[in-house]
């Protein structure tokens, strides 16, 4: 097999009749990649052609498939730290033995990355801090889990399918080369239709021979696809957790080019990961699940890739973690056990008190709604009520002002719409916007004109218990009555800041004090 394939295109070229190729800029393993310029919008484009190598048909054939396939993957995501695809053709090559007169090649045209790889990052700068660790594994996960929802596993995940655009000082990562993604979801009439249109979907990894082709990365794969065993959505943590600890020591812990061999030292990956990370010294909650996520039985990992990159957050950041990323319930029986005191607000009275929590081994503390400002676990809590549909809160010193929207769980998820009043608003890793919509616990970027950092706000929906919703402030748990409030969420602005409880407004509870005052 030659070092790179014929070039497909020669500078200049126009295809489409709109993007022009400027640059060769890269070979992949049967492609070759350009970057080029959108003619009509007069933008930087990516331009990937396939080619063909002399050798086996069935190789050439699979390979041709996979490419073609990625382009419909591209398509059907949306999620803003995916690689855009922007179009999809032909171009007229050579005939091949396989074709009947001239050979189509396909290519397609997605976005132009101006900051290089993860790869190319971490060989430049070493080993990442953990916050930005954090930040790319986020933005993985979140896009990831988009695939994963459509029935797509990427299967390939590693440093140098991950993609930077530059944005001022930022950097804005992107998940790219969904060539040997797997399609899963049978049953999903949309996706089986789109998949059933010529060359949407690859054949397995399968050559004419019969044998099984193995594509994937050595360094990143998963047992399970070491060993050629199915695969699913944990294949896909396996990696991520691996590419987390690459950013965090500055190398790959499986750097084997043997396959046996990767596969015998995966059995150990526990101690591995220890030995890497020791020298760290990490948060031992992020330690713990990196390990749990290179399990070498699949079902030991986390199962969902969403929660995997919240729980890394709340690894290293446990002042700010949530019960529910953090996969932990509230026992029933240890708010039955004991009546839950009112806190009152900051200028009146108070009669508040501690209650043990056995089970959990933290202090839990009944909040009722108060006009003013509440304190909860040293810090200032106020209570925003849904009007209309909405909430206006404010924090960071008034420099965030936010307006908050409680969405249908219609999929069973909370979802939750963020709008900017004063600033702009970020999912973790993507662009700055107007508003964005969440699921569940998520954290959001605030960024101000020019790009500039504000703060961040995490939104958190709580774990429901006995007639209770409870959220967590480091070793102090803070239940709210659902009667009262039998719809809330937080809003928290990180620690030493303020927070909010946007909720809508129930039966409030009278005193039973007061109650005896007015009837003496």
């Amino acid at each position: 097999m030659p070092d790179s394939p014929s070039a497909p295109l020669a500078l200049g070229d126009l295809v489409l009749d709109r993007y022009r190729a400027i640059e060769h800029i890269a070979n992949g393993g049967h492609s070759v990649v350009y970057l080029g310029r959108d003619e009509r919008l007069a933008r930087p484009v990516c331009i990937k052609v396939f080619t063909r190598f002399p050798g086996d048909l069935g190789i050439s054939q699979t390979s041709y498939e996979h490419f073609v396939q990625e382009a419909f993957a591209l398509s059907r995501l949306t999620h803003p730290n995916t690689l855009r695809i922007y179009d999809f053709g032909h171009v007229t090559g050579d005939p091949t033995p396989a074709s009947d007169g001239e050979d189509r090649i396909p290519f397609h045209v997605s976005e132009y990355m101006n900051g290089g790889t993860l790869a190319q990052l971490v060989r430049e700068r070493g080993a990442q801090p953990a916050n930005e660790v954090v930040r790319v594994t986020i933005a993985m996960a979140d896009a990831l889990s988009e695939a994963h929802s459509v029935g797509i596993i990427h299967r390939d995940l590693k440093p140098q399918n991950i993609l930077f655009a530059a944005l001022g000082g930022s950097r804005l990562a992107k998940l790219a080369d969904f060539g040997i993604a797997k399609w899963l979801a049978e049953d999903d009439d949309a996706l089986t239709a789109e998949r059933d249109l010529p060359g949407a979907r690859a054949g397995d990894t399968q050559v004419v021979s019969g044998q099984k082709m193995a594509m994937y990365s050595p360094s990143w794969a998963s047992p399970e696809q070491l060993a050629g065993q199915p695969v699913g959505p944990t294949a896909d943590i396996y990696s991520l957790a691996l590419m987390a600890i690459y950013m965090l020591t500055g190398r790959a812990i499986f750097a084997d080019d043997d396959v046996y061999e990767g596969y015998r030292k995966r059995k150990s990956a526990a101690s591995i990961v220890d030995l890497a990370l020791e020298p760290l010294e990490l948060p031992r909650a992020a330690v713990e699940l990196l390990k749990s996520a290179v399990a070498f039985d699949a079902k030991a990992r986390p199962q969902q890739v969403a929660e995997f990159g919240l729980a890394l957050a709340d690894g290293f950041e446990p002042s700010a973690r949530s019960p529910r990323a953090a996969a932990r319930r509230l026992p029933v029986d240890a708010l039955e056990t004991a009546p839950l005191p009112k806190l009152a607000a900051l200028d009146g009275p108070s009669d508040a008190e501690r209650l043990p929590v056995r089970a959990a081994s933290r202090i839990t503390r009944r909040v009722s709604v108060a006009p003013g400002p509440v304190e909860v676990a040293g810090r200032t809590a106020r209570f925003a009520p849904v009007t209309d549909g909405t909430a206006d809160v404010e924090g960071l010193g008034g420099s965030a002002r936010l307006r908050i929207t409680l969405l249908p769980a219609t999929t069973g998820r909370r979802q939750v719409h963020v709008k900017g009043m004063s600033c702009f608003v970020a999912k973790r890793g993507g662009p700055p916007t107007v508003a964005v919509q969440v699921d569940d616990d998520a954290m959001i970027d605030l960024v101000g004109p020019g790009n500039t950092p504000v703060g961040r706000v995490r939104i958190t929906v709580g774990t429901p218990a006995a007639g209770h919703t409870v959220f967590r402030f480091g070793d102090e748990q803070v239940a709210i009555g659902t009667a009262e409030c039998p719809d809330v969420i937080l809003a928290d602005f990180g620690q030493g800041a303020e927070c909010a409880f946007i909720y809508t407004p129930g039966v409030v509870p009278v005193d039973p004090a007061v109650r005896r005052r007015r009837h003496s």
